[in-house]
């Protein structure tokens, strides 16, 4: 009796959908990295560091910056991959690879809110309606808890009105 060895092979279908158009498995780095960036635990972390980091170069540079700068910002110490690529890989399948692993995490931080972009615009990346919120919140906040009897003007007006009092009983 010959004994026959039955082989798993991993469907694309089964792989990510960030890594769909690729015949080998994507490495566990980046579908931990992935996972991290877009779980219901720790999406929103990364979101908020991904929406502030394109603010600060918006203030400073007037444009938004890359997805492949702020990838490299989130990921420094692997120049903005979540890790090696397989070597397998032709260039075309690398090029898929990183656009769709940063083009998914992007997404659902859109969803979330915290930015915003436009497909196929190069450097439209900016903060989304619920980081604005959050950050109009945090300055009255702040603002509030530096004055806490109201803003300067509101002050000014109540002086002059006790003025104007003042002056009507004299």
């Amino acid at each position: 009796m010959q004994a026959t060895a039955i082989v798993m092979v991993e469907m694309p279908d089964s792989y990510p959908i960030w890594w769909q158009e690729i015949d080998s498995p994507p490495p566990a780095e980046w579908v931990f990295m992935f996972e991290d960036f877009t779980g219901d635990d720790t999406a929103e972390q990364w979101a908020l560091a991904a929406a502030i980091f394109i603010a600060q170069t918006r203030r400073r540079t007037a444009a938004g910056p890359t997805f492949a700068e702020l990838f490299t910002h989130l990921l420094p110490d692997t120049g903005g991959l979540p890790g090696p690529l397989p070597r397998n890989l032709d260039f075309v399948q690398r090029r898929r690879a990183v656009a769709g692993f940063r083009g998914h995490a992007a997404i659902e931080w859109r969803r979330r809110g915290m930015i915003s972009f436009d497909n196929g615009v190069l450097r439209s990346l900016r903060v989304g309606r619920e980081f604005r919120e959050r950050s109009r919140s945090r300055q009255q906040a702040r603002e509030a808890a530096r004055h806490p009897r109201g803003t300067h003007r509101e002050r000014i007006a109540e002086i002059v009105d006790a003025d104007a009092i003042t002056h009507r009983e004299s």
